[in-house]
C-alpha cells in the first residue's frame, strides 16, 4: 500500500521564469563589464589619447594648463585623465564583482545577492560621480551602463519575495 505524505505550502517553492533569466543577464552583463574595466585599465593611456586626439570628435575639449606650460596646453577631455580613468576602471571592476557574486547567490535563492547586486550598481554610480563630477558627456556608455544596473535593481526588487533570507 502507498502511504502519501501531505505536502504543506512551504514544500512547493515556486519561481517565477524571469528571474533566473534575469539572473543570467545580470551575469553576462557583469563577465562583460570586468573584461572591458580590465583592458580599460591596462590601455587608459591609450583610450584617454584617443578620445582626446584632434580627429575624435568631442565636443567637451578644454585647454589644461596644470603642466605649467602657458604657451602650450595640453588638450583634455572635461576630467578624463589617465590617472582618473585608471581609478574608474578599478572602480568598475570592483562593481561588476560584487554585481557578478550577487547574480550568483540571487540565481541560488539567496537575499544577500540583491544587497550584493545594489551595492555594486551603487558603487559603480558613486565612482563615476566621484571621479568626474557632473560632466555627463565625458561619461558617455558608463551613465547608460549604470542606468540598466537602476532597471536590473527595480526588476530585482519585484522578486524579492522568491528569494530566501539567510
Amino acid at each position: 500500500m502507498f502511504h502519501l505524505t501531505s505536502l504543506t505550502p512551504s514544500d512547493l517553492t515556486y519561481r517565477p521564469l524571469f528571474l533566473p533569466i534575469l539572473c543570467l543577464l545580470t551575469f553576462f552583463g557583469s563577465v562583460t563589464g570586468l573584461v572591458f574595466n580590465s583592458l580599460g585599465y591596462f590601455n587608459a593611456e591609450t583610450l584617454v589619447n584617443r578620445i582626446a586626439s584632434k580627429g575624435s570628435n568631442s565636443r567637451l575639449r578644454v585647454l589644461d594648463y596644470s603642466d605649467g606650460d602657458l604657451l602650450n596646453p595640453s588638450i583634455r577631455i572635461g576630467n578624463i585623465t589617465v590617472a582618473n580613468y585608471k581609478k574608474f576602471s578599478i572602480g568598475g571592476a570592483v562593481s561588476c564583482i560584487l554585481s557578478l557574486i550577487g547574480s550568483v547567490l540571487m540565481f541560488r535563492g539567496k537575499r544577500n545577492g540583491f544587497y550584493a547586486l545594489v551595492l555594486g550598481v551603487f558603487f559603480n554610480l558613486i565612482s563615476l560621480f566621484l571621479l568626474f563630477g557632473d560632466n555627463f558627456g565625458a561619461m558617455g556608455l558608463s551613465m547608460l551602463a549604470n542606468l540598466l544596473g537602476l532597471v536590473m535593481v527595480i526588476l530585482f526588487s519585484l522578486h524579492l519575495k522568491y528569494l530566501e533570507e539567510e
